[in-house]
């Protein structure tokens, strides 16, 4: 019955490429193109040929062809559903975990800035106190240096002292030659 029909319907596009090829005065031709209306009556019931059993078999066949095809569409639609609802699933988990990272980046980083402010104030107290040292070594260094120049002074006030007390002797001495 399928080879039945291909086969009219074949014929029915080689009749129709044909009237494509026809001028417009000739499609209008009375005579080549009647007016007419087909109508298809059975010529014997459907009991009577024995046909009826071959038409409702292949209505039972086409209706458990379509049933199968909703039922294997239903089937992948709840496939696809699932593999999109874990999917989602996986895409919220993944944002959790990204938010997670950026929180403990977020906490490291303000752990380092406080770590490096107090490293920051350590220093500075550290350098004000090797100044106040610095200052101090100098002030000692400044008052060594005076005990120093004071000593000197002391020394060479009583070197001159005994040279002068030496040079006057010295002086009698050869006062009384």
């Amino acid at each position: 019955e399928n080879a039945k029909a291909e086969f009219m319907f074949a014929r029915a596009n080689i009749v129709l490429e044909f009237e494509e090829t026809l001028t417009k005065d000739q499609r209008s031709n009375q005579e080549w193109f009647p007016n007419w209306l087909q109508v298809l009556v059975p010529t014997m019931s459907e009991e009577e040929n024995g046909e009826g059993d071959a038409w409702q078999g292949k209505m039972r066949a086409l209706r458990k062809t379509m049933t199968d095809v909703k039922t294997k569409l239903g089937s992948d639609i709840d496939a696809l559903k699932i593999k999109f609802l874990e999917s989602e699933s996986k895409r919220e988990e993944a944002e959790k975990r990204l938010e997670e990272h950026l929180k403990q980046a977020a906490t490291l980083k303000e752990e380092e800035r406080v770590e490096s402010n107090r490293k920051h104030e350590l220093l500075a107290q550290k350098s004000d106190r090797l100044e106040q040292m610095l200052t101090l070594v100098c002030n000692h260094l400044g008052d060594l240096e005076n005990t120093h120049k004071e000593e000197d002074a002391e020394a060479t006030t009583s070197m001159t002292s005994t040279t002068s007390a030496k040079k006057i002797p010295r002086a009698l001495k050869k006062s009384r030659k």
